[in-house]
């Protein structure tokens, strides 16, 4: 008897070459194959006579085979027949199907259910077929039916029988959720979600058991989380960081603007995480332009006052340049030194840094997955800041946090740039406590947002010579993609030799930034901006963070409509960021899809960015709101982040009640294997930090 965790080459009819086949749909287990959930269904309960069939429609029937005869068609071999019931005849055929003649006999009675087409009369088209009699029950025609997604070489009737055997021969599923806790959710146990998923008695039978399902990967997940959370803790200390309290405190006061009260509270939470020994795991989740960095970098001082190094980690060397930036903008005068280590760094300048490092003469580490590499280590690393976490894999923030003392384990404070929806955040990152950002410093004045077109002549020249004759700074923003990486630069280059011979334009300075510049010379490019040397910053997305230019007034976003909105948003946050009003405008082409259209329009009316991170996950999804390159993000089969909000929230409670149990139940050695045995498929999970 074959369970959960068992390959699918276990069961009946799946041999190597359809096991291939199932890999693609991402099943590989029986647990996968069960979880792959039913994409809709056929209603085929209720059957209608043959006098009342009509064209165009599915019908299910219950008829006898009259006739049946093969003919040749184009060089395929059709079968077609005759059925009859009380009401009347109705002609069939299978197209490219002679195959079906062994299994059909005439003068039987059988269901059918396909679609009526109206040919010489009408004529059903490829229907499915049972017999009446059928000592198996029905399982394709006289009941309600699932559609799955498919792939080349799976067809719905071998994956319905597939997954028909697997229930049949699947033993007694352990169901680790009580009877009152299904009760507040409205779901059944997990053996009937199973089979009700696949093969509901009624169509309204088939939500619950999704959601049970559903219930129970958002359970395996939080689960493996908060185990991998407990025992990291259990297994580590943290250097508690009290003693660095008055100078973040001093940090806090001497900065020349106050914190908002968002901030205040955030920078409250951290500094009571950083004063335990139990190594802190938070994320701090704010809009564009909420203060993130400062709150980072107070984390830092205070691991600086304790006599602690700090480490502060960014996917890419333009967002650490920033980071540099600010840190240097807002340590003058502290008397705390910091180094930038990036994969550009001079062979004498990072040799000077790692000393620095090692020795704690240089307290706090700023860079990219640079700060990652074996010759980089660290005297006393109590705190680690991980932004725009979701490019980064689990693995590479653990290393980090392992630094230094091989006993001890950093405090780690996790930052996103992008807001993203409360239930999103609890799903990827269960494993942290939730800090949030929701308001703006005073004074900020909203984005302006409209559209113009892009394909009148002039139309940007004249946007720009208008902005510069006001004294302000533009970015013209080009949006670049894998798949056509070349031609998108080709693009951004183009442009910036287009307005560099605009006269007005290439008086006022034309600068150009994209990913395959030299360290230097996008160095070079951006201080050109923050000089005023130039006044325009002909940019791919690069500037999508990490560009902090004040004096930025204007932001023209080419082909808009390749962009979620969260990026758009990314994007827009980054004029408006001084005393002066900002302007988004969106250079629309041609052709632009309906959703695209929307998303646009949604755009243009909406400034806040978790209202814009909701709709994005609702019109798009959580992988594309996280980008293609997600490390790790669970890949659900039942739980839908936009629609299972409750469920989301229920997991993480009672994922921790759980836990407890299994501590009790399977005791502290035996917790992962408890795990394992109570959720299929944890193991994918469990120990990823």
């Amino acid at each position: 008897m074959a369970s959960l965790t068992d390959s699918v080459r276990f069961l009946k009819g799946v041999g190597p070459e359809m096991a291939g086949r199932l890999a693609r749909l991402g099943i590989h287990t029986i647990r996968d194959l069960l979880f792959h959930v039913p994409t809709g269904y056929r209603d085929r309960s209720a059957t209608v006579p043959i006098s009342r069939l009509a064209a165009g429609a599915e019908a299910s029937i219950v008829a006898t085979l009259a006739d049946l005869r093969a003919r040749p068609f184009r060089g395929r071999r059709n079968l077609s027949g005759t059925l009859r019931d009380e009401t009347g005849f109705v002609r069939v055929t299978w197209f490219n199907q002679p195959y079906l003649a062994s299994t059909l006999q005439v003068g039987e009675r059988y269901h059918f259910s396909g679609t009526v087409q109206a040919f010489r009369g009408l004529e059903l088209h490829n229907p499915e077929f049972e017999p009446v009699d059928s000592t198996d029950g029905h399982l394709h025609v006289g009941r309600v039916v699932p559609r799955y997604a498919l792939t080349e070489g799976v067809v719905e009737r071998w994956l319905r029988a597939r997954v028909r055997g697997a229930l049949d021969d699947l033993p007694r599923i352990p169901d680790v959720v009580p009877e009152e806790w299904r009760s507040r959710c409205g779901v059944p146990p997990l053996a009937q979600a199973l089979e009700e998923v696949h093969f509901p008695p009624r169509p309204e039978d088939a939500e619950p058991a999704r959601r049970r399902l559903a219930l129970e990967e958002l359970l395996t997940l939080q689960v493996a989380l908060q185990f991998a959370r407990r025992n990291h803790r259990k297994g580590s200390r943290a250097p508690a960081l009290d003693r660095g309290a008055a100078a973040a405190a001093g940090f806090i006061e001497g900065l020349p603007f106050p914190l908002t009260p968002a901030q205040r509270r955030a920078v409250d939470a951290v500094g009571a995480d950083l004063d335990l020994e139990t190594p802190m795991r938070r994320l701090l989740l704010g809009d564009v332009g909420s203060g993130k960095t400062v709150v980072a970098l107070a984390a830092a001082v205070r691991a600086v006052g304790a006599g602690q190094q700090a480490a502060i980690l960014a996917p890419t060397a333009l967002l650490a340049e920033q980071h540099a930036a600010t840190a240097s903008r807002f340590l003058a005068g502290t008397g705390i030194s910091f180094g930038l280590r990036t994969a550009a760094t001079p062979p004498a300048e990072r040799r000077r840094l790692e000393a620095g490092f090692q020795s704690g003469e240089i307290p706090i580490a700023i860079g990219t997955h640079a700060l990652l590499e074996r010759d980089v280590s660290f005297r006393s690393l109590a705190l680690v800041v991980v932004d725009e976490q979701h490019r980064f894999g689990v693995r590479q923030r653990i290393t980090l946090t392992r630094r230094g003392d091989a006993r001890a384990s950093a405090h780690l404070l996790v930052l996103t740039a992008t807001p993203i929806p409360r239930s999103l955040a609890m799903t990827l990152y269960g494993d942290l406590d939730l800090s949030i950002l929701d308001e703006k410093p005073p004074g900020r004045v909203p984005v302006e947002t409209r559209s113009i077109d892009g394909d009148r002549p002039g139309a940007l020249v004249d946007l720009l010579r208008d902005e510069v004759a006001a004294g302000g700074s533009a970015f013209v923003v080009y949006p670049v993609v894998e798949e056509s990486e070349t031609l998108d630069l080709k693009a951004a280059t183009a442009m910036a030799a287009k307005l560099s011979k605009t006269a007005a334009l290439g008086a006022a300075g034309v600068a150009l930034v994209h990913g395959r510049l030299k360290a230097e010379e996008r160095r070079d490019a951006l201080e050109r901006i923050r000089s005023g040397q130039a006044r325009i910053l002909v940019a791919t997305t690069v500037v999508e963070v990490g560009l902090d230019i004040p004096e930025a007034t204007l932001i023209a976003i080419e082909h808009p409509e390749r962009f979620g909105l969260a990026q758009l948003h990314q994007l827009r946050g980054r004029v408006g960021r001084a005393d002066r009003p900002g302007r988004c405008v969106l250079v629309r082409g041609k052709g632009i899809g309906a959703l695209a259209r929307k998303r646009l329009q949604i755009f243009q009316t909406v400034s806040d960015g978790f209202r814009l991170a909701e709709e994005d996950l609702r019109l798009r999804g959580p992988g594309e709101i996280l980008g293609t390159s997600q490390h790790g993000f669970p890949e659900f089969h039942a739980a839908d982040v936009t629609r299972d909000t409750d469920l989301i929230e229920a997991a993480r409670e009672w994922g921790r009640l759980l836990l407890e149990q299994g501590e009790t139940e399977g005791g502290g050695p035996g917790l992962k294997a408890w795990i394992e045995a109570h959720f299929a498929g944890a193991d994918r999970y469990l120990g990823s930090g």
